[in-house]
């Protein structure tokens, strides 16, 4: 017996030694048998005479009712005495029933070992497999046995291996135990649970709590560190941070890998991925581990590690079902099943109960927010695919936006209080025929103020002259001409925007607006230093020259002090000619005193405006002063041309975004469609873990929710910085239409959250079926995937 115990090129453990040598004693050989499964009383004595309390007894003396078997006992504890490497104990057999000293043997059950984690394992699942098949292929594929009608039991906390040739059934085999793959035939137990007919999300809840599984090939994700690995099942079983953190540190301190905890599995070793593969399996607590050729892909040395990892945790209570081509690993098992050409051979007869598991509390399952991380941790392992979809969104998002914005912003701008007073409201009257026509007579402007809508009339004082201001050294500057103009009477026209300054605070007020040209021209080194100056302006005729010939020529000038309040833009004047802008009564009145000097008879305003009382009233009004022989322009005549390159523009943003985000789109359904097939083996391991499949459709759609949201936030930006150029380019012509400025493009909080909704909408709707795909599959078909 001595000489069998050490026929085995690896020493055995102590249970496993201890089971072969009750074997050879006529003692049932599980290790976790406590003995009440012998009859009698005598396999319980057995038990307790080779088991002493003492490391190296002296005298092991059997008691009472062993009887005639004392050579046999004898012999059994010299041979387990001699495959540890230790001196044989001393075995003295004094008599008939010879009393035994309490000091020297202990009667003791069976013990699992101390834990350091009492919390590593769950209840012990047993297995049971009714006339189980599996075929593959469907149709006119060609059709392989995988299975063939097997029937097996394993009990709680066995260890049992399954040893065959490649290509036997056993990886097969073992996907039905782990609820990974469904029989063509028969029915697979677990924990009297009939595994081949649960639901989905039942399969996935037995596969998170019940059962884990070691593979060959690690299944690890080589993009995440060992305790992010370690740590998967329980975020998808929705524990807590903190929590599943501290265990995942506590498994990978347990397989010696606590001080490789951060790092990421692609620069570990095999044998150190092995590690990390069974803490994994440990995550969730599982009753059951099967380990599919864990040594396969090892030397000698790390699988020996892992394989003393399986027998300690069959030690400490898990049923261990090791797969394996190599008949020395499977012999570390309690009993080995033997496969051949998808026949299970059984060596050894299993335990032959299959009882019911107590109730497992539902898993919470995966957190929205450890969602929205694995979906963002998917999107940047693909950046440049990912960031032309999120530009491709962009465009489209932006687009859309530019559109709502100019909606917006036109129909505030159309109905804004401004512009019942604005040049959208105002009929421009000018003289009829010739080049240099001669002005309009206060007559004039009284008769046409008479016209029915008309709210309010007045006309333009526009003279020639010539500007002076006293210099910094006493010196007087010179504009050799300019213009001056009457501005619109208070309150019947918006304000004019200055650059620096005011505009005149009453029509009274002697106070003068120069343009920008003028103030530069006037010597002036910026608009704020021409503030407070003193102007004099001297008419050298009663109106504006045309084409170099004056009218109203004044031979009597006369000085009109003017202190400088404001700066403008020159496109304030007439053809942006040098000048300035006075008061209305300011500018009528010096006119009316130069008309006296002069004998001027007419020209007193260079043009009359109308300001009609509704802006359904102008085209009726243009139409009356046309009937009149006069000249009439509306402003409502140069905004519907305006008006007609927004729509124009209109068009082009839709063209423009609908392009964009159908390119958007098919780019999603693209990086989706490539992210399912790069990630079809993590979608199997996620599976394998406990994954159901809606957490599954879950992550991928908030993979592509994020690119949407993205392309959204970056469109939404864009829009806004674009509407503020398009506005900033806009602002004259609005500052002419209404005073007080025109948003042509209106952004709002409103329009932005809109258009980030659409992004994401429309990202997630385009996601789905890739999502869908991606749900579906498969686990045991994913995991084989390449």
């Amino acid at each position: 017996m001595a000489r069998e115990a050490g026929h085995r090129t690896q020493p055995l453990a102590g249970p496993q030694l201890l089971s072969k040598h009750l074997d050879s004693f006529g003692v049932a050989t599980a290790v976790d048998d406590r003995g009440g499964r012998s009859s009698g009383g005598k396999r319980r004595q057995r038990k307790r005479a080779i088991r002493p309390k003492s490391a190296k007894p002296e005298v092991v003396e059997p008691v009472s009712p062993i009887g005639d078997d004392l050579g046999a006992l004898a012999t059994a504890v010299a041979a387990m005495a001699a495959a540890e490497a230790a001196p044989p104990p001393k075995v003295e057999v004094n008599g008939h029933e010879p009393a035994l000293p309490p000091a020297v043997l202990e009667p003791v059950t069976e013990s699992a070992p101390e834990e350091q984690f009492p919390d590593l394992l769950g209840q012990a699942v047993g297995l049971r497999l009714d006339s189980v098949s599996r075929e593959f292929g469907h149709g006119d594929e060609m059709h392989v046995t995988a299975l063939k009608d097997i029937s097996m039991q394993i009990g709680p906390c066995e260890f049992v291996s399954i040893v065959g040739p490649s290509g036997c059934g056993k990886t097969t085999l073992l996907s039905l135990m782990g609820g990974l793959d469904k029989p063509t035939s028969g029915h697979v137990y677990a924990a009297g649970l009939p595994v081949d007919q649960l639901s989905d999300a039942d399969l996935a809840n037995y596969r998170l709590q019940r059962v884990s599984t070691i593979f060959q090939t690690f299944n690890l994700i080589p993009s995440m560190s060992a305790q992010e690995n370690v740590a998967l099942p329980l975020t998808l079983a929705g524990v807590e941070v903190e929590e599943r953190t501290n265990r995942a540190r506590h498994l990978l301190e347990l397989v010696g890998l606590g001080n490789r905890a951060r790092t990421r599995v692609s620069r570990l070793s095999g044998g150190e991925q092995q590690k990390v593969a069974v803490a994994r399996a440990l995550a969730n607590r599982p009753g059951l581990i099967l380990a599919d050729e864990p040594t396969g892909s090892l030397d000698s040395a790390a699988g020996e590690i892992i394989l003393g990892l399986l027998d300690d945790l069959n030690r400490r209570g898990a049923t261990v079902v090791l797969v394996t081509h190599d008949p020395q690993v499977a012999r570390r098992a309690h009993r080995v099943i033997r496969m051949i050409d998808g026949r299970a051979i059984e060596l050894d007869q299993g335990k032959d109960t299959v009882r019911n598991q107590d109730p497992v509390t539902p898993p919470t399952r995966l957190h929205w927010s450890d969602t929205l991380k694995v979906g963002l941790r998917g999107t940047a392992r693909r950046p440049l695919r990912t960031s032309l979809t999120t530009t491709g969104v962009a465009i489209g998002i932006a687009a859309m936006t530019l559109i709502a914005a100019l909606a917006g912003g036109l129909q505030d701008a159309l109905s804004s209080p401004a512009l019942a007073h604005s040049q959208l409201h105002q009929v421009a009257v000018y003289p009829s025929g010739g080049a240099n026509p001669a002005g309009f007579s206060s007559g004039t402007l009284v008769t046409l103020g008479k016209l029915e809508h008309v709210r309010a009339a007045w006309g333009q004082v526009a003279m020639s002259g010539t500007f002076a201001v006293e210099g910094p050294s006493s010196s007087t500057l010179q504009l050799p001409t300019g213009g001056l103009v009457s501005l619109p009477p208070k309150n019947t026209s918006p304000g004019i925007a200055v650059m620096a300054g005011r505009l005149p605070s009453s029509d009274k007020a002697e106070e003068i607006v120069l343009t920008d040209r003028t103030a530069l021209a006037l010597g002036f080194s910026s608009p704020q230093e021409a503030l407070g100056a003193t102007v004099d302006f001297r008419a050298t005729s009663g109106t504006l020259s045309v084409a170099g010939v004056p009218s109203n020529p004044a031979t009597h000038q006369l000085a009109l002090p003017l202190k400088v309040v404001g700066v403008v833009s020159s496109q304030y004047m007439p053809a942006a000619a040098p000048g300035a802008l006075v008061p209305y009564s300011v500018a009528k009145n010096h006119w009316a005193t130069l008309a006296q000097l002069n004998g001027w008879k007419t020209g007193e305003f260079a043009n009359i405006t109308l300001l009609a009382d509704s802006a359904g009233a102008v085209d009726a009004l243009h139409n009356r002063v046309e009937a009149l022989g006069f000249q009439a322009q509306t402003f409502g005549d140069l905004f519907r041309g305006f008006e007609d390159l927004l729509s124009r523009l209109r068009i082009a943003l839709l063209a423009l975004a609908v392009v964009a985000l159908l390119l958007a789109c098919l780019g999603i359904a693209n990086t989706m469609y490539s992210a399912v097939l790069e990630r079809t083996k993590e979608i199997g391991v996620l599976k394998a873990l406990g994954a159901r499949s809606h957490d599954v459709l879950l992550l991928f759609v908030a993979e592509a929710a994020l690119i949407g949201l993205a392309g959204g936030i970056v469109g939404t930006l864009t829009a806004v910085i674009l509407a503020q150029m398009g506005n900033a380019a806009v602002d004259r012509l609005a500052q002419s239409v209404a005073g007080a400025g025109i948003e042509v493009f209106r952004t709002d909080l409103g329009i932005g959250i809109a258009a980030l909704l659409l992004a994401v909408v429309l990202s997630t709707g385009t996601g789905l079926l890739p999502a869908v795909r991606a749900a579906r599959q498969d686990p045991s078909r994913a995991l084989r995937y390449e």
